[in-house]
């Protein structure tokens, strides 16, 4: 017969899992702005591309996972990715129970209902995996199976590069463990994931060499911009909301009083507590040089949600450890609560009771893409090449932005040597092909080889930027 504890963990589970598919209906579209799109794009289509599998931006073991999972649509990547966060709550309550702890499904809430974490789980990004895998190793190491949990460890760069730094906290349980043999075993998945790197590309350091952060930082090709030293600092309410950010600075002063009373540190104390912070001051560092393609983005915080789960739990425990067992259960029920709730009101998100509301909406961009679309379908256009500069077209289409006959991005439009086949579609969007695409409007108006088809008007209640949402339709016309 089960437990108490282990029922109450499957109830909490059971209500995290409930609530991410309220809001997965909730949602037509997703976050994780443009990078959702190319990474379920890459992992569909890897079965095709197979040069795909070892892409370091989309990161192997992501693609490994999620490519099988892609062929059923976006969708089902979504509902992946809520899995792989409300697993990782269980996962680490249970680690906590093993560990003797009580109340330990309140960490499932802890992780799930994070701002930031909640707000990326509809998605496609790589971070829910990522979760789900800090999770797991956090599960092996408590119930001693610390081989296997520092290997699987080892792999977890090749779902977020972010995993190079979270290994530092790991180092830091070894060594406090003793197990220094446990430090060879770190290697395994940079060792394998470098062979076969180099097996298929030859390059022999293909971890560094393959990697599209470090060439951009290399070359110089990429400016990702920059800004303050203390950006996520003014990010974290948002971020964690008001009751994790209190719960956590309070954890951080944690191990001073405990010193200072002379008790133990916990040990996953202080490894939540150095993955936190290792990992924030990364991203923090990264963007005040502008290094490594940060952008200042809050979305890689995601990945902070197990250590500050772990981090708040404990923190809680130690104030409630000598309460009965009902205020402490009450207790527990009540910042799970505040914890929920915090985390709809950060994010503008409708509450659940809300069934028919819209948490995730297409965007204006979307929408007009969507129109254009079905113009090129009415019109019999749509099977022709297209040529964009929008991942959510190719997503919405079933267009494969790595097969030259289905299409490819404006921005390999040579405007020196134009080489486009005639009768190629182009669809020139305000954003994305202007932006990231480096097309001028005016360059394919002007251009007597490309004949305007179509007009959709954006919203245009941008005053700094009116033609953001507008879309273009051209086509590759001979010239005479």
């Amino acid at each position: 017969m089960q437990s108490q504890s282990v029922r109450f963990n499957l109830l909490a589970f059971t209500f995290a899992i409930a609530l991410l598919l309220i809001l997965f209906y909730q949602s037509d579209g997703i976050e994780g702005g443009m990078d959702s799109w190319m990474h379920f794009l890459n992992s569909k289509y890897a079965f095709k591309h197979p040069e795909l599998f070892l892409d370091q931006w989309n990161k192997p073991v992501f693609t490994l996972i999620t490519a099988p999972i892609c062929q059923f649509g976006i969708k089902a990547l979504e509902i992946f990715n809520i899995l792989c966060v409300a697993f990782a709550g269980l996962l680490i309550s249970l680690a906590m129970r093993h560990a003797g702890f009580r109340n330990s499904w309140l960490i499932i809430p802890l992780l799930v209902f994070t701002p930031v974490c909640f707000l990326n789980t509809i998605s496609g990004l790589t971070e829910p995996l990522a979760i789900l895998m800090v999770a797991l190793f956090i599960y092996l190491w408590v119930i001693s199976k610390r081989i296997a949990a520092v290997i699987l460890a080892g792999f977890l760069p090749f779902i977020r590069t972010e995993g190079f730094v979270i290994a530092g906290a790991i180092v830091y349980l070894i060594v406090l463990s003793k197990d220094y043999k446990l430090l060879l075993w770190l290697f395994v998945g940079s060792i394998m994931m470098n062979f076969l790197g180099f097996i298929i590309t030859g390059h022999p350091f293909w971890i560094i060499t393959d990697n599209p952060y470090v060439n951009h930082e290399l070359n110089g090709s990429f400016d990702p911009g920059s800004g303050s030293l203390f950006h996520f600092f003014y990010q974290a309410r948002s971020m964690f909301g008001l009751p994790l950010l209190v719960l956590g600075v309070s954890s951080t002063l944690l191990p001073f009083w405990l010193k200072y009373k002379k008790q133990t540190i916990p040990e996953l104390l202080s490894f939540a507590l150095l993955g936190f912070w290792m990992y924030f001051w990364a991203h923090a560092l990264i963007y005040y040089f502008g290094i490594l393609g940060s952008h200042g983005l809050n979305r890689p915080m995601a990945l902070l949600a197990p250590f500050l789960a772990i981090m708040s739990f404990l923190i809680f425990d130690y104030l409630f450890v000598k309460s009965g067992h009902l205020f402490r259960l009450t207790a527990a029920g009540v910042l799970a609560i505040i914890v929920c709730i915090t985390a709809y009101f950060e994010n503008n998100f409708p509450m659940p009771y809300g069934i028919k509301s819209k948490a995730i909406p297409f965007d204006a961009s979307q929408e007009n893409f969507i129109k254009a679309g079905n113009w090129l379908k009415e019109n019999n256009l749509l099977n022709r090449r297209v040529v964009h500069q929008s991942p959510f077209f190719n997503v919405h289409f079933n267009k494969d932005p790595y097969n030259m006959n289905d299409g490819y991005w404006i921005w390999s439009i040579d405007k020196n040597a134009d080489w486009t086949k005639d009768g190629t579609i182009v669809i020139w969007d305000g954003f994305s092909a202007k932006r990231e695409g480096g097309m001028p409007l005016d360059w394919l108006k002007q251009n007597p080889a490309y004949k305007q088809l179509h007009f959709i008007d954006g919203p245009n209640n941008i005053v700094e930027d009116p033609d953001r949402f507008d879309v273009y339709i051209f086509e590759k016309i001979p010239v005479l």
